[in-house]
């Protein structure tokens, strides 16, 4: 059957006008850019394109987990040749631990978890941590565990040869009373996670404080993974905090508590509080499609119509359909995707000035993961959560900086990810899988490597060490 011949030329006759052309060309640039964002913004839990089914994926940490777990086999199959041999030099070297002056003080808590998955939850994490760091990296870091049971004989990693030869520092309670030892059984029968966890957290704080004379003291979980450019970066952006960083009027570069390594993206999306073009999206659409009329009427008065072919059918189809075609495509993307000052959060932005990779994050920064903390702002903090006994640490201590007006930052790229979803406080796995670094898992490891190199470099370790002397005296 043949259609008529109108039928036929219809489209063409349709592109004749100015209007349809200028439709044409813009409906193909909004679904190019559309089709960025399936492919490239998926990821993020607040743009249109997520795919939960895919973005708890483990891609990166799988990585790591494997490198992870190489290092530790050849560890602890060298401590075992170490203990068959009279000779501890003659088949095996001696790992490399903390330095004089360490910059860094590591300190995990670990507890027995009884399901399968979370059999190696610490073995990946120290393993990633340690797994590839350059000698200095090393030298500045020391790393203390708690195995946090009353019997740290229940942990199944309790007198592991890789823990003897990796960790600085590895034991359980120490220096408790008959009564304390008393109540942290009775918390840890009555599963009352909530003091428990504050205790375990002042514990190796304290413990950091009072063993080492590190100017910043971390605080890890012990089911997390780690960049292999962790260290780099961590001691590039504290450096930038400590030497670099010019603050707002009203505040010093010394008041700040901590610099995060995790974050969820959770949290961080379209605020109708926050976020005046979100909250008034519809008053949005409205001034762009006037400003764009305003602009080609401007262009027409100017005598640029003609050539631009800006006839008024054209004008009101590009301000009426497209100009708000493409407002809703950029809020479709997700605030951070946005590479605009104050929005972009995934990469540095070319004109913007240099920060060590590191950003403030006041609020919604989520959670106690892996925090670094700043040495003189400690005993306040600790006296603090003393008085507060119990709660929610993580929530007590945003509620901490609120009060006293401390600063918070944390890295612009996730070092850390957090891969539990067996949770040692009883959190449903919904609720675990909600404290996801998403971001985390699109590094590959040839360029983290390559970053990890060139960062390493860029890092004044020699001030660190000056630091950590001063803090002797």
């Amino acid at each position: 059957m043949r259609l008529p011949p109108g039928l036929v030329h219809f489209p063409l006759y349709l592109l004749s006008f100015p209007a349809a052309r200028a439709l044409l060309f813009c409906s193909s640039i909004w679904l190019l850019g559309f089709s960025y964002g399936r492919l490239f913004l998926w990821r993020d839990p607040h743009s249109a394109y997520f795919r939960s089914e895919s973005a708890f994926d483990l891609d990166y940490s799988a990585v790591r987990q494997q490198e992870a777990r190489a290092f530790l086999a050849q560890v602890s199959e060298d401590e075992a040749k170490r203990h068959a041999s009279h000779d501890a030099t003659a088949k095996t070297r001696t790992r490399q631990k903390t330095g004089d002056t360490p910059a860094l003080c590591a300190a995990f808590v670990t507890v027995r978890r009884d399901a399968e998955a979370a059999r190696l939850y610490l073995a990946d994490a120290l393993g990633s941590m340690l797994a590839g760091l350059d000698t200095r990296e090393r030298g500045a870091l020391n790393v203390s565990l708690l195995f946090a049971n009353t019997d740290p004989g229940r942990h199944p990693d309790w007198g592991a040869p890789w823990v003897g030869a990796l960790a600085d520092t590895a034991a359980g309670y120490a220096g408790l009373t008959d009564m304390q030892r008393a109540g942290l059984r009775k918390a840890e029968e009555d599963r009352d996670l909530q003091l428990k966890g504050v205790f375990d957290y002042l514990y190796v704080l304290e413990r950091c404080l009072a063993e080492t004379t590190a100017p910043f003291i971390a605080v890890f979980e012990d089911d997390v993974v780690f960049a292999a450019d962790w260290m780099a970066r961590t001691m590039r952006g504290l450096q930038y905090l400590v030497r670099d960083y010019q603050p707002a009027e009203g505040k010093s570069a010394a008041d700040w508590l901590y610099l995060r390594l995790f974050y969820t993206e959770t949290h961080l999306g379209w605020e109708s509080e926050g976020d005046w073009w979100y909250r008034h999206l519809p008053l949005v659409l409205v001034l762009a499609a006037g400003g764009t009329a305003a602009f080609l009427l401007l262009l027409r008065t100017l005598g640029c119509g003609a050539r631009l072919r800006l006839d008024w059918v054209t004008i009101a189809v590009v301000s009426l359909l497209v100009a708000p075609g493409f407002t809703v495509l950029a809020f479709m993307a997700g605030k951070h995707n946005l590479p605009l000052p104050g929005y972009s959060l995934h990469s540095n932005l070319p004109f913007a000035p240099s920060s060590g990779g590191v950003m403030p994050m006041e609020k919604l920064g989520c959670c106690t993961q892996a925090l670094v903390f700043h040495r003189p702002a400690l005993p306040a903090l600790i006296e603090y959560l003393r008085q507060k006994e119990r709660g929610q640490t993580d929530s007590m201590i945003e509620e901490y900086c609120d009060a006293t007006g401390l600063q918070r930052f944390a890295l612009r790229e996730q070092a850390v990810q957090h891969v539990g979803l067996v949770s040692s406080r009883g959190m449903a796995a919904a609720n675990t899988r909600s404290v996801w670094a998403f971001w985390f898992e699109t590094n590959k490891a040839d360029e983290v490597e390559k970053r990890h190199r060139e960062t390493v470099e860029e890092v004044d370790w020699l001030m660190f060490d000056t630091l950590a002397a001063d803090g002797r005296h």
